[in-house]
């Protein structure tokens, strides 16, 4: 077989800024492999869990916006990709995933390694290919290089997302000694071209009908001068701005952050917007969600560059299909503040203020997991990433925030809010930057990604806390389950499990703590980052659920 295909695939890698691959091992993959990792310009990882390998490329592209190769062997190793090709499509983060194949006529023949990859994951991939067959003629190989390059334009097109090249191969798939393969460096790609912005902005010349304008601002990475734009649209305009923290707004002056606590069961009508405008992508607040369900606005604006805006509200009216920075923009010459907004800016500003302060000022002698989050929170040094682990940790740290002047950029995976990839994510981010990165999980979340850690890779800028109450807290707080007799055992899962022997066994300093003086002991060296440490934090379940409702409970009028 000519395997030059293979290696201008990696070229066209190339020459389309491609800069990273993870590889999991496997022999039906090997000339992927050889050509990627004798590439001199890509950077190969080799992580032999595929499901853990999906998970880091998915947090390197998430921190560099450029689609980053995944390579696996024929069979069920590409099943193993599956969670993270469903958060990177729903949480729109580019991936190449290029999965050997057995030929298309051993499919179903019960030989070795063989399953229906071709669309293997079906909706939740912008795209499948297959790659032509990897022969010598001229239609063969201009078919391949197109395949590869319309991939990696899709990839980032409009909302980015993963796409799958199948590529079957037939033996002999080793290069011998006597081949000769090279990167041709006289091939050429053809740029994307941008869409054009069709004419949107007489659309806002409606603005200033609605008395009652609010935004929200959901998932999206740091953006400063998206930031200073909503610091002055709040300022200069009076329009409330709500951000939860995976919004990354938590520097824009005056933020409301505190939504999820003082909407819980208001039922009264005067935040209700007359304008509903939203930005980014999706929403932690149930709490946020259920009160403009059910206070719904006369208008809902959906703002990004997105194909398809979903409904979150179930009022939305209008999308418009821009980045948001142009949106903000152009309002600034559209506003005018009514004594009505006015009003509706300080009373949104008066419920925020007064919970902030019940949040910071809340205490009790009980060292709970409310109690070890706003220690853990409050300590992060400005100039680090903090990545957040799905279920309780993501929404303990929305409901406590981070403070105005921490330069901080939060990552979670909301995609799918799944716990399955948390620790592998927080790795990738980690392996693409200088910066400190803190990774915040529950033992639960942490233990069932604990293969993350099996590899050669692992970078010294991590330090995970593990706020271990040995079981899926969750659980215990929804009123359902945890009524339940079965709780403990099919809901929770109880484990007295610990990070112990995994830190020893991959590299971490281990520094438990079973007491509020033993976690402002360890939190003075473990926040200085600059070795990667492990801090585990031991609480009660139960006295962790009474505390949490207790700040609801206490709540000020």
């Amino acid at each position: 077989m000519n395997l030059q295909s293979v290696f201008d695939l990696t070229q066209i890698c190339h020459l389309k800024g491609i800069k990273h691959a993870v590889i999991s091992p496997g022999s039906r993959n090997a000339a992927l492999t050889i050509a990627f990792a004798r590439h001199p310009e890509i950077k190969c990882f080799s992580v032999p869990d595929e499901r853990s390998a999906a998970f880091i490329a998915l947090g390197m592209s998430l921190k560099t916006q450029i689609p980053t190769v995944l390579i696996c062997t024929s069979g069920s190793a590409a099943l193993n990709y599956a969670p993270a090709v469903a958060e990177a499509y729903f949480n729109q983060i580019p991936l190449l995933i290029l999965s050997a194949d057995r030929p298309p006529e051993w499919i179903g023949q019960r030989d070795g390694q063989t399953i229906f990859q071709e669309n293997l994951f079906g909706k939740h991939v912008k795209q499948a290919f297959v790659f032509p067959s990897l022969l010598d003629d001229k239609n063969s190989v201009k078919l391949g290089h197109q395949s590869i390059s319309s991939a990696i334009d899709i990839s980032l097109t409009d909302e980015p997302g993963p796409v799958h090249i199948n590529v079957p191969f037939r033996e002999p798939f080793y290069p011998t000694t006597a081949d000769e393969y090279k990167f041709d460096t006289s091939l050429s790609t053809t740029e994307r071209k941008p869409e054009s912005l069709i004419d949107w902005k007489q659309e806002l010349d409606v603005l200033n009908q609605y008395k009652k304008v609010l935004i929200v601002a959901g998932q999206e990475r740091k953006d400063v001068e998206i930031n200073q734009l909503l610091s002055q649209t709040s300022a200069e305009y009076q329009i409330p701005i709500v951000a939860d923290i995976i919004s990354n707004a938590h520097e824009v002056d005056r933020v409301i952050t505190s939504q999820d606590v003082f909407l819980k069961n208001l039922e009264n009508t005067d935040l209700q917007p007359d304008l509903l405008i939203t930005l980014g992508m999706s929403v932690i607040s149930k709490n946020l969600k259920l009160y403009l369900r059910q206070q719904k606005p006369k208008a809902h604006w959906h703002i990004r560059n997105e194909t398809y805006a979903p409904n979150t509200y179930l009022s939305l009216t209008k999308h418009f299909k821009i980045n948001s920075r142009h949106f903000l923009t152009e309002i600034k010459n559209r506003c005018s503040v009514s004594n009505d907004q006015k009003n509706y800016y300080q009373a949104w500003q008066h419920i925020d203020t007064t919970t902030k302060s019940h949040i910071q000022q809340f205490n009790n002698s009980t060292f709970s997991d409310l109690i070890a989050y706003k220690k853990v929170l409050n300590s992060l040094p400005s100039g680090s990433d903090l990545h957040l682990a799905n279920s309780m940790a993501v929404r303990y740290a929305n409901v406590i925030g981070l403070n105005h002047n921490q330069d901080i950029e939060v990552y979670c995976n909301r995609g799918t809010s799944g716990i399955d990839g948390s620790n592998s994510t927080a790795i990738g981010t980690a392996l693409m930057t200088d910066k400190t990165t803190f990774l915040l999980t529950g033992d639960m979340a942490f233990l069932y990604d604990r293969n993350a850690f099996w590899h050669n890779h692992l970078p010294e800028n991590l330090s995970i806390v593990v706020f271990n109450n040995h079981g899926g807290g969750i659980f215990r707080m929804i009123e359902g389950p945890s009524q339940q007799p079965e709780l403990e055992e099919f809901f929770e899962t109880r484990q007295q499990k610990d990070a112990k022997f995994l830190a020893k066994e991959f590299g971490y300093e281990y520094l438990p703590c079973h007491s509020i003086q033993d976690l402002e002991h360890h939190l003075m060296v473990f926040v200085k980052g600059e070795k990667r440490r492990i801090l585990e934090i031991f609480t009660d379940a139960e006295e962790s659920k009474q505390t949490f409702k207790e700040l609801f409970r206490n709540l000020p009028k």
